[in-house]
């Protein structure tokens, strides 16, 4: 049979193709245009840290979709609820969403069978595989060193011993959480109660069991603090966020604005304290905005500081002072505390 078009059909056709060749076109363009960072790392620095048996790059694999190019973001910004959003931001949005779907069904699973995981430690790696696959996928893996510094458990080069640890980090980002569980393979977070209300994330923190603190409430606070201090005893690792909140301009708070309720667990309980510094977080997703803005492209910066021992004898204070001093030497100028 003849194929039939009329007039109006053929150009609408070629009206089509061509806008398609300017956007392709246009989408070339922005590619080779694309931006550096600043935390941008150069093929010297790529090669010698790769060379490195302190650090570690966790690359996606080839066969994951190239995630769209962050040129261009300032032009691209659109208002949602008052926070800035991306393209970027959508792409990620619907990576998190599908693989949200199946952490989710993962929850449920091991809900039913609580009676053969009590610790709930399977419920945990549901939110690991939901971080890994979800910053692998977007190009939005962090680069890490100091590996030494954490026990195998955890996937460190450290030998076990047993002794349970709290690992403290610095807050800019709602991305620091996907983050630091690159660096927290069996570990309970002590996390605000506010946090139990978000979908996906509240339940797989209620139903672990892990410790939420509602500073309003002192009956609370000294439930969290009990349930955190027996995980502690358990040989089970805390992850904490001592500033309480995300930080406004990404900068690190001061030692004088840390929550004490961590540093207290820790000596209570004598588990080692772990710093943490996350670089790059904040550039990716500031407060501002609802959804990561753009991928990593060498940005995202986690090392690992050696163990804090601690003991009956150390203050809060001291211990607080001793953690802040080694996660700020470990931050970019841009969020260094200011003086």
């Amino acid at each position: 049979g003849t194929r039939w078009s009329s007039p109006m059909t053929q150009q609408h056709g070629q009206s089509m193709r061509r806008n398609l060749h300017r956007s392709l076109s246009k989408a070339l363009a922005t590619t080779k245009n694309k931006q550096p960072g600043s935390w941008q790392i150069s093929p010297q620095d790529r090669s010698s840290s790769s060379s490195s048996s302190n650090s570690r790059l966790v690359k996606s694999s080839s066969a994951i979709a190239t995630p769209p190019t962050n040129a261009g973001v300032k032009e691209a910004n659109l208002k949602v609820f008052g926070y800035d959003v991306t393209r970027f931001g959508v792409y990620f949005m619907a990576h998190a969403l599908v693989y949200g779907i199946l952490w989710y069904l993962s929850l449920i699973k091991w809900v039913i069978l609580s009676f053969i995981d009590k610790d709930h430690h399977n419920m945990d790696r549901s939110s690991l595989l939901w971080a890994t696959r979800t910053l692998k996928s977007t190009g939005c893996m962090p680069i890490i060193e100091g590996w030494e510094n954490l026990p195998k458990e955890h996937g460190g080069t450290m030998e076990d011993d047993g002794k349970p640890l709290m690992i403290v980090a610095n807050h800019a980002s709602w991305m620091d959480v996907p983050v630091i569980r690159q660096i927290t393979k069996r570990c309970k977070f002590l996390a605000k109660k506010d946090l139990g209300l978000v979908p996906i994330l509240g339940p797989s923190l209620r139903w672990g069991d892990h410790p939420l603190v509602d500073r309003s409430d002192k009956r609370s606070t000294v439930k969290s603090f009990r349930q955190g201090v027996d995980w502690l005893k358990k040989g089970v690792s805390l992850v904490t966020f001592p500033e309480g909140t995300r930080s406004v301009d990404g900068r690190f708070s001061s030692a004088e604005a840390l929550k004490g309720g961590a540093f207290k667990m820790a000596i209570y309980s004598g588990a080692r304290v772990v710093p943490v510094s996350i670089a790059g977080t904040y550039d990716i997703m500031p407060k501002s905005a609802l959804l990561p803005l753009r991928p990593s492209d060498g940005r995202l910066h986690v090392k690992i500081h050696a163990p804090i021992e601690t003991h009956k004898g150390m203050s809060e204070e001291e211990l607080a002072a001793e953690t802040h001093k080694m996660i700020s030497s470990g931050l970019p100028p841009s969020q260094q505390p200011l003086q």
